[in-house]
């Protein structure tokens, strides 16, 4: 049996660009509208041990057909570790590629970097697609947080629109302060680091939320006619914008019911009108009118992870080489 290859953080790095990922979440969202992911039972497999650390085992079969032609199928499973306080960073992050015609592994990745970039560019695709037209005026991004999700936001974010502004909002002066820096010296955008959250989103017919607060950050007072709101944390929006809001998406209704119904009642899931895959693939309209104030909510798929990673396997075996 061939060993399959080992692909680090580096090697995703180095092989993905940002096409690259946001194809990899475009094919995969339009063959789950379609039928063509298969989902493990149970979905999610946790379990921790002593030490209060908690692992997470997800696994799928992706059967893709890519909008450059042709189609794979890769089946993967993910492997999340971490401690239970997930601030310090330190966390074990695999996933192990199979091919189902052999039932033989592929490849095991390291999706450090990938978990990245898949969480924050799954909500620039998703936005893009429900966002309302602005012209020439071109588009005012209210971010709130400031840590890597935030900075690799703004990479996807300004690949998909023209950004005019960005505002950064997060509990540190020196954090918010820092990615405004990082995004007018390395990305050429116009931005500035802002007070408060309200600062950041009032007026901005963008908003993303990535933050490690847990609670409720948004009002819907703060958010006008148009806007899209993307929150990376099922609480973030807030109750008042979540019932106000006239159309809400998430990636899947089946994980996000708990949280919902925890967060905003046993009624939530019912006000969630599609999800990432229906409204890319077409099955359901998205936006229906200029002034709808859109929220989308992501926890995360793992079909994304395992397309990802399957798109970093197909770049290396394409360029020959793995390992740095």
């Amino acid at each position: 049996m061939p060993a399959p290859l080992f692909i680090s953080e580096a090697d995703c790095r180095r092989v993905l660009g940002v096409a690259d990922v946001i194809g990899a979440i475009e094919d995969t969202l339009l063959a789950d509208a379609e039928g063509g992911v298969r989902w493990s039972e149970p979905r999610n497999m946790k379990m921790a041990d002593r030490l209060s650390n908690h692992y997470h085992l997800k696994a799928c079969v992706l059967e893709v057909a890519s909008k450059t032609g042709g189609s794979a199928a890769v089946a993967g499973v993910r492997l999340v570790a971490h401690q239970s306080d997930e601030s310090t960073g330190s966390a074990t992050r695999w996933i192990v590629l199979i091919d189902p015609a052999t039932a033989l592994p592929l490849a095991i990745v390291d999706e450090t970097w990938n978990y990245t970039q898949r969480t924050v560019a799954v909500m620039a695709v998703v936005a893009r697609k429900l966002a309302a037209p602005t012209g020439a005026a071109g588009h005012t991004l209210g971010l709130v947080g400031a840590g890597r999700l935030a900075a690799a936001a703004l990479t996807y974010y300004r690949h998909l629109f023209d950004l005019k502004d960005v505002r950064i909002a997060s509990r540190r002066e020196v954090t918010r302060g820092a990615l405004a820096r990082q995004a007018r010296d390395e990305m050429g955008l116009r931005a500035v680091a802002v007070a408060s959250v309200r600062d950041a989103v009032e007026g901005a017919d963008l908003v993303l939320t990535c933050t490690s607060a847990g609670q409720s950050l948004l009002s819907a007072d703060w958010i006008g006619p148009g806007a899209v709101v993307a929150s990376l944390e099922t609480a973030e929006p807030g109750p008042d914008l979540f019932r106000a809001a006239d159309l809400v998406v998430v990636d899947s209704r089946e994980q996000l019911k708990p949280e919902l119904e925890s967060c905003y009642g046993q009624d939530a899931p019912g006000r969630v009108a599609a999800t990432f895959s229906e409204v890319l693939a077409g099955k359901h309209p998205g936006r229906t009118s200029p002034g709808q104030r859109v929220l989308i909510i992501s926890q995360g798929l793992a079909s994304l992870d395992v397309a990802v990673a399957f798109r970093a396997y197909q770049r290396c075996r394409e360029s020959g080489r793995v390992g740095l």
